[in-house]
């Protein structure tokens, strides 16, 4: 069965589940009702279920919305689709519209009306960190030529280990697509534009860009809830990050909320 075939489920979460709507839930996704509040609550759509049918998916959708509920039905390639982003290296702040350069020159320009929304986020990486290991290994021809006396050899060497790191972004929307047009990496900015502002790290630079482009683009939706917490999906494909399918699933929650 091809990606585009299987259907992923997903529910807006609520901020106060109540007990008969959590069971009447569990009942039509089958699921246990403790594990489908877990599912309904938090500040992230969560997805519930996956189908091998759009069809199935899609009876299963009317139901839910038939309880008041908002579900968000996205096929496995929609959820994995990618393209090359547009990583910001510098910008320049003008009245009504932004400009973005990467780090090969090439200009992206934003009016402040084309922004629909900013999300800003965490997500866990790894980076490769040497660090020297001393070891004492026990030498037998130095033992021999001081008579027997135990003597030891000591070592050094360079090991190569993974270190977790966070890191931090801020991805520009715009509706006709649920890939970011822009995106800013808190590591891979050059904040000298700020001027006087800019402070002595790169998150607190970071943060003071992201204060600027909410205020550029004042009319865009702005969503900081993955800056709080690694949200894990119970159901994701393989090959991709939960990074990636949370700021899927928060762009089509703004394109599925009144």
């Amino acid at each position: 069965m091809g990606k585009s075939e299987i259907v992923y489920l997903a529910l807006i979460p609520l901020a106060v589940p109540e007990t008969s709507l959590v069971g009447k839930v569990a009942d039509i996704i089958g699921k246990d009702p403790y594990g489908t509040r877990l599912l309904l609550a938090g500040k992230v759509p969560r997805i519930v279920a996956y189908y091998d049918s759009k069809q199935m998916a899609e009876s299963v959708t009317q139901e839910l919305r038939d309880l008041g509920l908002l579900p968000i039905l996205c096929t496995e390639a929609e959820l994995c689709c990618s393209s090359e982003g547009f990583i910001a290296h510098t910008l320049e702040l003008e009245q009504g519209y932004v400009l973005f350069y990467d780090r090969g020159g090439q200009k992206r320009e934003m009016k402040s009306e084309d922004v629909f929304l900013i999300i800003k986020g965490g997500r866990e990486t790894y980076v490769v960190k040497e660090k020297t290991e001393t070891t004492k290994e026990f030498s037998l021809s130095r033992t021999v030529l001081m008579g027997g006396i135990p003597m030891w050899r000591t070592e050094k060497k360079q090991v190569k280990g993974m270190s977790p790191t966070t890191e931090y972004f801020a991805r520009l929307y715009t509706r006709e697509s649920s890939e970011p047009v822009v995106e800013i990496i808190h590591t891979q900015m050059d904040y000298s534009f700020l001027k006087g502002e800019m402070a002595s790290s790169s998150l607190a630079n970071f943060n003071i860009v992201v204060t600027k482009l909410q205020q550029a683009f004042s009319r865009a939706i702005f969503d900081d809830n993955l800056m709080r917490a690694s949200i894990k999906q119970p159901y994701t494909p393989s090959d991709v990050d939960d990074a990636e399918i949370n700021c899927k699933l928060l762009y089509l929650q703004c394109l599925t909320k009144p």
